[in-house]
Parts: C-alpha cells; structure tokens; sequence
C-alpha cells in the first residue's frame, strides 16, 4: 500500500470537509413550522376535550335577544304576541317560544346544562354586582313577555308574578355582565347590563 506523505493540497482537503461536514440540528424555520403545528393540534385537541356545555350560555343569550326581536316585530300592527322562555322539568334544556293568538310564530330549544339563569322586573342593577334575582330553574314558572301592538312591552311574569314594565327586565346568564340581556320597555333587547337608573 502506497501512502502520499507528500505536501497536502489545500483545496482538496476544503473539498473533502465539505463533503464530511453534513448539516446537523434544525433551522429556524422547520423550527418554527414544527412549533405551529403542535399549537394547532394542541387547540384542536383542547376544544374536543372541554366541557360541550361551555358555549350554552351564550348561545342562550342570542337566541332570547334574536326572538325578543321577532317577537317585537311580530306584534307590530297586531298585539297580542307573547315570548315565553320555559325550562323543561329536568332542567336541561330551555324552549323560547314566540306565540300570537292564531299559533307558534318561532320555537327554539337550547341546551341548558351549566346555566345559572335568573331574571328581574324593574331591578336593573348590574348581574355581576347585584343581588340574587328570581332564579329560572327546570320546572319553574316560564319568564313572558306580553308585546303591543307597537312592539312595546306591555308585561312581562317572571316567576309567576306578572308587572307592567316601567323600566326594563334584566335576564341574568351565570351572572355575567358579557351574557346578560336587557329588555326596554319599548321591546328592544340588547346585550349587557341595563342602561336604567
């Protein structure tokens, strides 16, 4: 075997490195493109996992908020338009129902569980800060409103007890300002704390 102790060229032995020298670890960006797949999986994975009955409230406060409104302006030009927000015996599920003297205009059913509802007459204090108000549980008597016929409301019952509506009804979901509903006299139903004094 013949070994070359001669004089060593120097680009051989750069070109040789180059060839040995074989890249080791990661980039920045397959780093950071393996970062945001995990945290995409990591909020998919989360959100199947998380309590289904998470979002109820606030799916409730939209759709007593869209029925408020059909039912307002079911009853303008024609009264006698009632909105009714029953809860079933077990306490599950909550039926907001539109009705007029001739049948059922709309009829919704929403998943109830994990909900705290409550509702007031005329006490429009803040829900978060305020004391307990009539709480609306399965088997409890059905939270009304009556409209006229210019989509004002004209009563509203809630546990039972019907009242004029001089100021406003307040609907409180798990005492939440961000969930809670407010009902004008005048039949408008917005989201949040009551504007009332």
């Amino acid at each position: 075997m013949h070994v070359n102790s001669g004089p060593v060229n120097r680009t051989e032995i750069l070109r040789h490195n180059k060839l040995v020298n074989v890249r080791a670890g990661f980039t920045l960006v397959e780093i950071i493109i393996a970062i945001l797949l995990v945290s995409i999986m990591s909020a998919v994975v989360i959100a199947r996992f998380t309590d289904g009955n998470t979002f109820n409230g606030l799916v409730l406060r939209d759709q007593f908020v869209s029925s408020t409104r059909v039912a307002q302006q079911s009853a303008m030009g024609r009264a006698d338009v009632e909105l009714r927000l029953t809860p079933n015996a077990s306490g599950n599920e909550v039926t907001i129902t539109v009705l007029e003297k001739n049948g059922t205009i709309q009829s919704v059913q929403i998943p109830f569980a994990s909900v705290d509802l409550s509702a007031d007459i005329n006490f429009t204090t803040s829900c978060s800060s305020s004391t307990p108000a009539n709480s609306i549980t399965g088997g409890s008597a059905p939270l009304i409103l009556a409209f006229g016929e210019l989509g004002e409301v004209q009563s509203a019952s809630v546990a039972g007890s019907s009242v004029a509506l001089p100021s406003a009804l307040r609907l409180c979901i798990d005492d939440e300002v961000e969930k809670s509903v407010c009902v004008s006299p005048a039949g408008f139903a917005y989201i949040g704390d009551c504007d009332v004094d």
